[in-house]
């Protein structure tokens, strides 16, 4: 009855139209979607009204969902520059269903906190559910409202009127057949809510136990700690304006907790600087707490805590991303053969780390990048993916001649990072992303931007991966002079010729056997 339910559906209907009509093949752009020219063609087919002037996809909101739809369901497949119909699929069934309406509400969904937006879809079906549901305006309210309470929204979503994603939501929820047409909820949209409160993380509130947020933030990225454990600051306690009346709970907690928990922890007690010293006092020959503490008090001498403490990091990277991300953070602070030395680590879950590891040697794939600034000036750069995108901005640095003098943030996503040295507001640390996850597969795209006054807005493109290792990133091709970095117009200056061989020296010079992701100790 579900599967029936979710074939029927508009969009479904749609993707099925659209898959038709790619047929044997049609032109996408390098991040998989329909080229421009062919969005008017694909609204026509779908029956959808298009702009005179189309830029992207997404410029037809009902066409961009089809095409999402399509790809998600494996109703069209990407092979290279080309789209085509695979004839030979499945009829789709609730799991392609669900795994289509999760796409579409990560790609047309506008977050005004930069949440999972399927957060805001969960509680928007929660709403509806109520026996008299708010509709409109009042829709709108009650959504804001409850995202507030389980402080998943701020003050950055006060005054939302253009786009609003409870508007959003709502349109999406009716073409997949969540919400009938006067917007109760379907047995579909049952069943959605019931896979995203399962599995979408519960809210970090303050009435959460310490035991309870450590299990939240062993999930979350690294560069979202802070803003949850801001959430579970006392409430409505004027005195409380931040985390340091229940760090010493959260910090005893970090001791049973998982590593990924209790490292999120450990550098938020650490970011108080000296402020934190009692708490490091007092647990430093704690069994798991202890090599955190006296590393910190700087009496971490020993080659073992040393060792401690990187199976620690290890295991928090193989909880958080993968076995892949675990072996990059030993190789950055340990050498030699490193299955012994974690096996002589002492840790006690040091065995679970070797059984994930794999049992030889890593080859490190190479990302092929291109970086291209503006006016045809680009350069193509060879740098190994377990760089993180701190080293990328020095490598850039290089590329282009500059000093590093300015401010500078990466954008991915919904995503930004800079250099925790110089925090910029919403931005995560810099050091803690490396390229394997900012730019997973051939095609994908980040921005840097370099002097936050002038703006040099680079793309960055992951045009290959490639297969030998790579001991210092290589500057292969490029085109244009290197800009001045601070150009007075009343002391012009000619811009420097671009020297590829230059540039490798400068490398060489500068990056030869530099950790890749900066050492925790010097974060601290």
């Amino acid at each position: 009855m579900v599967t029936e339910m979710s074939i029927g559906c508009a969009v479904f209907a749609a993707a099925r139209a659209l898959a038709s009509w790619v047929g044997s093949g049609r032109a996408v752009t390098a991040g998989g979607a329909l080229k421009p020219a062919l969005v008017p063609e694909a609204a026509r087919t779908i029956g959808v009204g298009c702009p005179a002037k189309v830029r992207r996809l997404s410029d037809v909101p009902e066409a961009h969902r089809a095409w999402v739809t399509a790809l998600a369901a494996g109703l069209v497949t990407i092979s290279g520059t080309r789209a085509v119909q695979d004839k030979n699929v499945a009829e789709p069934d609730i799991t392609a269903w669900y795994a289509a309406l999760g796409q579409v509400v990560a790609a047309q969904v506008t977050d005004p906190c930069d949440v999972d937006p399927r957060i805001c879809c969960l509680v928007t079906l929660v709403v509806l559910t109520d026996e008299e549901p708010p509709l409109g305006a009042a829709l709108r309210t009650a959504v804001e409202n409850e995202m507030r309470v389980r402080r998943d929204w701020d003050w950055r979503a006060a005054g939302l009127i253009e786009r609003h994603p409870v508007d959003q939501v709502v349109g999406i929820l009716r073409d997949f057949g969540a919400l009938d047409a006067r917007l109760a909820v379907t047995a579909l949209g049952e069943y959605a809510r019931r896979e995203l409160q399962r599995d979408l993380p519960s809210p970090i509130t303050p009435e959460l136990t310490a035991a309870e947020v450590l299990k939240r933030l062993a999930t979350a990225p690294e560069e979202d700690a802070d803003e949850l454990l801001w959430r579970w600051r006392i409430p409505d306690d004027p005195r409380s304006t931040s985390l340091v009346d229940r760090l010493p709970e959260l910090l005893w907690a970090a001791g049973e907790a998982s590593p990924a928990g209790r490292v999120s922890v450990i550098e938020a007690v650490a970011a108080r600087g000296e402020n934190s010293e009692p708490l490091w006092q007092a647990v430093r020959d704690h069994p798991v707490l202890g090599p955190h503490a006296r590393q910190l008090l700087g009496k971490a001498d020993s080659v073992q805590d040393r060792r401690w403490l990187t199976i620690d990091f290890a295991l928090a990277a193989l909880e958080r991303y993968s076995a892949k991300d675990a072996w990059y953070v030993l190789k950055d602070m340990m050498s030699g053969d490193l299955h012994a030395d974690v096996r002589d680590s002492g840790h006690p879950e040091a065995a679970r780390l070797l059984k994930a590891l794999p049992t030889a040697s890593l080859r490190i794939p190479v990302y092929q990048l291109k970086i291209s600034l503006f006016g045809g000036l680009w350069r193509r750069v060879l740098v190994p993916e377990n760089y993180s995108l701190g080293a990328l901005h020095r490598v850039i640095q290089a590329l282009f001649s500059w000093s590093g003098d300015h401010l500078h943030l990466f954008e991915h996503g919904k995503r930004r990072y800079t250099d925790p040295f110089y925090p910029l507001e919403n931005c995560g640390d810099e050091e803690l992303c490396r390229l394997n996850r900012a730019l997973p597969a051939p095609r994908t795209k980040l921005t840097y931007t370099y002097d936050l006054g002038d703006c040099w807005r680079h793309e960055i493109v992951l045009e290959k991966i490639l297969d030998p290792e790579l001991d210092v990133p290589i500057c292969v091709d490029g085109h244009g002079d290197n800009p001045i970095e601070d150009y007075n117009p009343d002391y012009p200056e000619e811009p420097v010729p671009f020297d590829r061989n230059a540039v490798n020296r400068t490398l060489a010079e500068c990056l030869t056997g530099q950790t890749v992701m900066r050492d925790r100790d010097d974060d601290r």
